[in-house]
C-alpha cells in the first residue's frame, strides 16, 4: 500500500485493508465494534451508496447488480467513489445504535478519509471539497456526543 500511489483498488480491497489494519493489537472489545462498523457500512454502501454517485457511475452499479448483486458497490468502485458516499454514513438513519458503536462509527469514517488521502488513493488537493465535508460531518456528530440525542 505504501507504494500505491493512485493505482485504482476497488472499495472491497479498501475496507479489508484499513479495517484489518485499524484493529491490529485493539483489544477485543475494540475489535468487534470495528466488525459492527464494518458490517454497517458494507449495508450502508449497497443500499445508499448509489445516491452519491454520478448518474453513469450509478448505471454501472445497476448493471452489476445485475450479473452480480452481492458486494456490487465494493467490489467494482474505488476510493474516489468511496470518498463521496462516506458523509451519507454518518447520517442518522444509519448510525448504530449503541452510544460506543456511533462514536466508533464517527471516529472510523474520519480516519478512513484521512487515510485514504495519506495512502494517496484519493488526491487531497482534487477532493478537498468532499473531505471537508465527511470531516465536518463527523466533527458535527462528535459534538453531538456521537449522535446521542
Amino acid at each position: 500500500w505504501e507504494g500505491a500511489l493512485m493505482d485504482k483498488f476497488s472499495v472491497e480491497e479498501i475496507l479489508r485493508t484499513f479495517f484489518t489494519l485499524s484493529a491490529e493489537g485493539k483489544q477485543t472489545a475494540t475489535a468487534a465494534r470495528y466488525a459492527r462498523v464494518l458490517a454497517q457500512l458494507r449495508l450502508y454502501l449497497e443500499t445508499d451508496g448509489w445516491m452519491f454517485l454520478t448518474p453513469d457511475r450509478a448505471a454501472l452499479l445497476d448493471l452489476e447488480r445485475d450479473f452480480l448483486a452481492e458486494n456490487a458497490f465494493a467490489r467494482i468502485f474505488d476510493a474516489e467513489d468511496l470518498l463521496y458516499t462516506l458523509h451519507g454514513f454518518l447520517a442518522p438513519k444509519w448510525l448504530l445504535p449503541g452510544l460506543q458503536d456511533r462514536r466508533t462509527q464517527v471516529s472510523l469514517t474520519s480516519r478512513l478519509v484521512q487515510w485514504l488521502c495519506s495512502r494517496a488513493l484519493v488526491d487531497r488537493s482534487w477532493h478537498s471539497g468532499q473531505v471537508r465535508e465527511v470531516l465536518a460531518a463527523a466533527e458535527i456528530m462528535r459534538r453531538n456526543r456521537g449522535g446521542a440525542a
